[in-house]
């Protein structure tokens, strides 16, 4: 059965505002479908939100991986000038918004202004997860990304993953045999 556009909003603010649905009705109708194929980019207006509904997308400064987002995950374009690029590693299919959009709600319903706060609060947690992993003592690293990212290896080269960890290609390559052993 095929879910409702609601159903499929609901994982990304029901913990925000359980009530959304119900205090703010013209949340849904702002949202907007789009899909991705694989190696396709995002528009990067500033301000937009994504809602990742299916799929990974890659974000990157300059060619160097900074983030991944997975399904259930938002992707807010910086409403700043900024060097990234947000890129799909497969097929995906996304809801996305405006800021302007959320604005002109936000002018009739003050709840939003709260939900989109809270939306770019979840957003930093997303950014710091990359701070953390570069903390790590490069033996660490490995399980940290693998426990989030379990089959990152099928959307992403070697080389690239390396990048993200902040190790040499070499060190992934032996922290992966010897998992395999």
């Amino acid at each position: 059965m095929r879910k409702s556009k609601e159903d499929l909003l609901d994982p990304f603010f029901r913990d925000l505002q359980p009530q959304w649905r119900r205090e703010i009705p013209a949340l849904s109708a702002i949202f907007e479908e789009e899909r991705f194929i694989k190696g396709e980019q995002l528009m990067n207006n500033w301000g937009d939100l994504y809602l990742l509904i299916d799929g990974i997308f890659g974000k990157y400064e300059k060619k160097y991986p900074v983030r991944y987002a997975l399904a259930g995950e938002t992707l807010m374009i910086p409403n700043h000038r900024h060097s990234y690029q947000f890129v799909a590693l497969s097929d995906c299919r996304t809801y996305r918004t405006s800021l302007k959009q959320l604005d002109e709600i936000n002018k009739n319903n003050p709840k939003v202004f709260y939900l989109y706060a809270n939306l770019k609060e979840k957003q930093q947690v997303y950014l710091d997860y990359r701070h953390r992993l570069l903390s790590l003592h490069n033996q660490d690293k490995y399980d940290f990304v693998f426990d989030k990212y379990p089959d990152i290896r099928s959307y992403v080269r070697h080389k690239e993953l390396a990048q993200f960890m902040g190790i040499s290609e070499e060190l992934l390559r032996r922290m992966h045999r010897d998992r395999e052993y």
